[in-house]
């Protein structure tokens, strides 16, 4: 209940089956700083899914949410990261290309071994996250396994006697992928449910806060021709690069933009190549340091869009040309709504209901809530971490190395 009226829940009461009162618990006074910390992060919910259960009346411990706007590509390592202010992941998504030993790292082998977590090391941050080995089985079973993740979170919390606890949810990406925003509101009740009665045994009475990465697009999605496209252009899919046509695309989740590695100098042809295929949106690299743009229109300024459909775009695009991950791609293409690209491996798997990584806003605008704090309106992903109310201190990005700056050609 909300006692002095604020406008978020700051009394819990834990009741035994006979309605007695067994517990209260108080939640900490707004803008103070409790000893207490429980991040709970949950993957792919777009901000308008969280603020309309708000809406309704869930997630009543938190102050209204903020719209939490992820860099460019909208991609879980590379958002995470930045929020969680830790070294940069080697690949954007799983996989890269590494153009030293001239082969692609990383992918479904590593993500089930559990030996993904050295590409990006935001995971050493979380104390709890489900089992790598369930990774695939969401895509098969999603609700089942977006269930039984929230069962083995809420008992790890339980079980833990750690005052600062960062919780991750990665099944509701799985969720949204594959069920869409209709699956995404019933998870959602239920992690309030779990949530609101975590707080009344007593775990209200910490900084409670629950963001997600980046958001998630409703509806269905077609593939991407990519091959067609670059051997319309003169290039080729590649596994390495040897010459000039040669383009090495880390493919791994079905995603709405494509990072890729292509020769130094070919990177304005490549990007004309693309964007004549259909389903793509606009194409970046730099050049001479600079960003450079086109998009199938052919218009003067392909990053001038409008702000209410791509938040922040050029800024964005040139944040994540120069993401300072060590093996950066230089070329990005964001897709249009309702097209993908991905590991041809999972198209038969997967009945794509929604996605992320492109540079629109239901792509890229997830929350961030706080039982503590009312966060502003809008919130970048850079600018997250002070809110989580964190000990560890956080780590600067190394400066970023352009893929091209020796001039090697590869």
């Amino acid at each position: 209940m909300d006692e002095d009226g604020d406008g978020r829940a700051d009394r819990f009461e834990l009741v035994d089956e006979a309605g007695a009162v067994e517990r209260v618990t108080r939640a900490p006074p707004p803008g103070s700083d409790p000893d207490g910390v429980l991040v709970l992060a949950v993957d792919g919910i777009p901000y308008d899914v969280f603020a309309e259960a708000q809406r309704e009346g869930r997630f009543a411990a938190l102050f209204p949410a903020s719209r939490l706007l992820a860099p460019f590509p909208s991609l879980t390592d590379v958002a995470f990261t930045t929020i969680l202010r830790t070294a940069p992941s080697a690949a954007y998504e799983d996989k890269y290309y590494d153009r030293a030993a001239g082969e692609v790292r990383g992918g479904l082998s590593e993500r089930i071994a559990g030996d993904y977590r050295w590409l990006a090391p935001f995971h050493a941050v979380l104390d709890w996250e489900q089992p790598s080995t369930w990774g695939g089985a969401v895509y098969l079973v999603p609700g089942r396994v977006a269930e039984a993740e929230l069962v083995a979170a809420a008992e790890f919390i339980r079980a833990s006697d750690d005052p600062e606890l960062v919780v991750y949810l990665g099944s509701t990406d799985g969720l949204g992928h594959e069920e869409g925003w209709g699956a995404l509101r019933a998870h959602l009740r239920r992690v309030d449910e779990v949530l609101t009665r975590l707080l009344a045994e007593g775990l209200g009475d910490r900084r409670v806060v629950l963001f997600s990465d980046h958001g998630m697009s409703d509806g269905g999605s077609r593939r991407f021709d990519l091959e067609t496209a670059l051997e319309r252009g003169g290039y080729r899919l590649a596994d390495r690069i040897e010459g000039p046509a040669d383009v090495v695309v880390p493919a791994y989740g079905l995603i709405g933009s494509i990072q890729l590695y292509t020769a130094c100098g070919e990177e304005a042809g490549v990007a004309r190549a693309l964007v004549a295929g259909a389903g793509a949106d606009f194409a970046v690299w730099l050049e001479g340091g600079e960003v450079a743009a086109v998009d199938a229109a052919g218009s003067a300024d392909p990053l001038g869009r409008d702000p209410g459909a791509y938040p922040e775009l050029a800024r964005r695009v040139a944040a994540g040309l120069r993401y300072p991950t060590p093996h950066p791609a230089n070329v990005f293409i964001s897709l249009a709504p309702g097209w993908h690209y991905g590991l041809r491996l999972f198209e038969p798997f997967v009945s794509l209901a929604g996605t992320h990584g492109a540079g629109t806003y239901r792509q890229s605008v997830g929350f961030l809530a706080s039982s503590v704090d009312r966060t502003p309106a809008w919130v970048e992903a850079a600018e997250v971490y002070p809110w989580l109310g964190l000990s560890r201190p956080p780590v600067e990005p190394p400066p970023f190395a352009a893929p091209c700056a020796g001039g090697t050609g590869r």
